[in-house]
Parts: structure tokens; C-alpha cells; sequence
């Protein structure tokens, strides 16, 4: 499905703002690519691909500078484009894939890392140490919790994905909510509900609009709460 077509379906935003933001990735493509920030379309890349792509573009200037006077557009464009392929993704990229992005690491510190992204190794244990319970639904069942990155794995390094402070502990539900952009929290540990979720979906959830939680924040997770909030949070 198009990604217009699939905002007309699954979105409550209005005609034009679907038709600037399916625009958009196509402005963003062509720019990025002439300045060689990107070597192909966006609309061609995998998953993996789209969330190292979004964090150069976003860093590059001209974008930034293009992005303020469009009033945010552009980079909300591409938070909406990530929520679309994400929709139609069920499975993490493939642990050998992901051996080539760190291939340069020795093998206990590539072991550490691989173990960490499919939930069973020092990232996990980790935050099973320091929160014990998901931090929003209090569940703690160990087999029901997963250790939920702020920064995604795909433009991590390796330190930061393994730290403790690039991490909160949720149980399923909320952590593919984390990860789709659809909640987030700020550094006093309140939460943000995308407008995604209406009100009756809120309910079913249990979410409230800032609801403090102990994240236990510390300056570190600071960084990392505004990675996500920058970049992967949908207002």
C-alpha cells in the first residue's frame, strides 16, 4: 500500500496535510541523495536502512535549516514514514545482518550484542536489575517483559546498546508502543501519548497524559529520552 494512501486509511490527518507528507519523502529522497547524505530513495530502504537514514538526515544542516521554516514538517514526515513501514513489519532485522554492522568487534563483545537484541543477554539483565517490573503496568513476570531501547539498535553504537540508560522495561504492549512512536516520556518520567491513541484505545491501555512513572533518569537517559522524543515520538 502507498503511503498516502495508507494515511488516508489508518490517519486522522487532513487531505493536505497527507499530501505534504507524502511529498515530503519524496523532497527529502532527492535532496539528501544529491548531497550524498543518502544513496538511495527512501521508499527503497528496508526498515534498518530508513532509522540510520533518518538519524544522518536529521543531522545534516540544510535539512535542519529547511525543516525550520517549514515549521517541523519534514522531520514529521518522516516520524509518519517510519509508523507506516513499521506497520508492516513483524520480525527484527536478521541477527546476520546485523553481524555486518559490527563486524570489527571481537566475538564476546559480538556475542554480547547479538544476545542483547533478541532479548536474552547483559541488556536485558540489566534492566531486569534495575526496574525488576515494567515501569508503566508494574507486571513482573520476567517471560513478559522485554528490555525496550529509546535509541533504536540500528543507530546505536555498540556502548549504546548495551547501556543501561538507552533502555526501559515494559511488557509487550508498551514496548511496541515505544518503539512505533506512540508514547514517550519526559525526564521527571511523565508520560506522552501520541494523538494516535484515541481516547477510548487510552482507556483499554490504562494511559494517562503525564502519569509519572520511576524511569529513574539520569542525565545519560536525558540524551536518550530526547533522541526518542526528536525523532521517533508522534505527536
Amino acid at each position: 500500500m502507498n503511503f498516502d494512501l495508507w494515511l488516508g486509511q489508518n490517519t486522522n490527518l487532513s487531505d493536505s496535510s497527507i499530501y505534504k507528507y507524502s511529498h515530503a519523502i519524496n523532497t527529502i529522497s532527492n535532496d539528501m541523495q544529491k548531497t550524498g547524505i543518502i544513496k538511495k530513495r527512501i521508499i527503497d530502504m528496508p526498515l534498518f536502512e530508513i532509522d540510520l537514514a533518518i538519524s544522518l538526515i536529521l543531522s545534516n544542516k540544510s535539512f535542519s535549516n529547511k525543516n525550520i521554516i517549514g515549521n517541523n514538517m519534514y522531520s514529521s514526515a518522516l516520524k509518519w514514514y517510519r509508523f507506516y513501514i513499521k506497520s508492516d513489519v513483524f520480525t527484527d532485522v536478521a541477527v546476520q545482518e546485523e553481524l555486518e554492522k559490527i563486524e570489527n568487534s571481537n566475538i564476546t563483545e559480538k556475542e554480547a550484542i547479538i544476545k542483547s537484541r533478541i532479548g536474552q543477554g547483559l541488556f536485558r539483565e540489566k534492566l531486569l536489575n534495575k526496574y525488576r517490573f515494567c515501569v508503566i503496568s508494574k507486571i513482573d513476570i520476567p517471560q513478559l517483559l522485554v528490555a525496550s531501547h529509546l535509541k533504536p539498535w540500528a543507530v546505536s553504537t555498540n556502548n549504546e546498546r548495551l547501556s543501561i540508560n538507552n533502555g526501559l522495561l515494559l511488557s509487550a504492549t508498551y514496548d511496541r508502543l515505544l518503539d512505533n512512536g506512540l508514547i514517550s516520556f519526559k525526564s521527571d518520567g511523565k508520560i506522552i501519548i501520541s494523538k494516535i491513541i484515541d481516547k477510548e484505545n487510552r482507556n483499554r491501555l490504562d494511559l494517562v497524559e503525564n502519569q509519572e512513572y520511576k524511569i529513574q533518569c539520569n542525565q545519560e537517559m536525558k540524551t536518550y529520552l530526547e533522541y526518542h522524543n526528536d525523532v521517533i515520538f508522534i505527536t
